[in-house]
């Protein structure tokens, strides 16, 4: 079974009318979205995914079954669709491709995975007061029946965002630079309690089953290395965090592609870095990460680097001339020999 994670770079921009659907919006007229839907569309079928998890999906289902109607349009593919429960513009989404490797999927209803919707204690603001806190975007989770093996649980991520609305001109500005440092904490400390709390989830499950087969997929905002923010001012690594402590490792999850993809290429993401001044910086921001009980089933997995670059024209700086600002990510999981 193939399982592909994708960030599709704000999906909502190419609706208008929520439960009433049409395309185009104040951000991309009906002709421009359509035109980078359909090479969001093409990326999809070029994968054949037969799980497909999203990031930055639209605010309403019936907007995301209008993108639906024009991949099997252009493409063939037809998908059943889950929902994360909040997100507002920036959706989280499940899809199961009909007639795949995938025979069904639902939403998990256990008492941990419904405690995920609770706040829990943390000190976001470094006050040292605590205060209850909450997902940013509820992760989704679903229970995946494969066509063949075993049953798995597929935790759909995306954490919150690192961005600071105008943070390069305020951090280049030295009069404002700390007000940019403050920010920018904050966000990093959200993300951190995130992260956290999701740990927490994935220990309570390995501990009541040794052997469960859970995988945490999508846009993590952090990758590997340290960063200024973790180098100077002490925040954390968040793939870190899920992959779990060192002191206990009956309970460490494995990555899912890191060591299947050379080095050059190990990035999901080209932004600017006006932090440690690095323009077009690679970053690995999305990821897989799979538990013990289910590592020895990864049979593959990657960056879909190529389907990406085939649907990108000239330099890809209109927003209908690129898929996404994100590339997507795989695995394959086989049943056991």
């Amino acid at each position: 079974m193939k399982i592909v994670n994708w960030n599709i770079e704000w999906m909502n921009r190419w609706f208008s009318g929520n439960a009433s659907p049409v395309w185009g919006s104040s951000s991309l007229n009906a002709a421009a979205a359509r035109e980078a839907a359909g090479r969001a569309a093409r990326v999809i079928a070029a994968l054949e995914p037969d799980l497909l998890t999203l990031q930055e999906g639209p605010s309403a289902m019936a907007e995301m079954q209008l993108f639906l109607d024009l991949m099997t349009d252009q493409t063939g593919l037809s998908f059943e669709v889950l929902m994360g429960l909040d997100g507002g513009a920036q959706k989280l989404y499940a899809l199961r491709r009909i007639g795949g490797r995938c025979e069904s999927m639902d939403r998990a209803t256990d008492v941990e995975t419904q405690a995920l919707q609770e706040g829990w204690p943390a000190d976001v603001n470094g006050d040292l007061l605590l205060e209850t806190y909450d997902f940013t975007r509820l992760p989704l989770v679903i229970d995946v029946d494969p066509a063949a093996g075993q049953p798995l649980r597929v935790v759909v991520l995306h954490t919150k965002s690192k961005h600071v609305h105008n943070g390069e001109a305020i951090f280049r500005n030295p009069a404002t630079r700390q007000q940019f440092i403050a920010d920018a904490m904050l966000a990093r400390r959200r993300i951190s309690a995130e992260a956290f709390r999701l740990r927490g989830y994935l220990d309570a499950l390995l501990m009541e089953d040794g052997d469960a087969r859970v995988l945490v997929t999508g846009d993590f905002n952090d990758g590997p290395g340290r960063d200024f923010f973790e180098r100077s001012y002490l925040t954390h690594n968040v793939t870190d965090i899920l992959l779990g402590s060192t002191f206990y490792p009956a309970l460490i999850f494995q990555h899912g592609f890191l060591a299947r993809v050379e080095t050059p290429a190990l990035f999901t993401a080209r932004f600017d870095d006006f932090v440690d001044d690095v323009a077009d910086r690679p970053l690995l921001l999305d990821h897989v990460v799979v538990s013990p009980g289910l590592v020895s089933h990864v049979l593959d997995g990657g960056i879909a680097h190529e389907a990406f670059e085939a649907e990108i024209e000239g330099d890809g700086e209109p927003r209908q001339k690129r898929p996404s600002d994100h590339r997507p990510i795989w695995v394959e999981i086989g049943a056991p020999l």
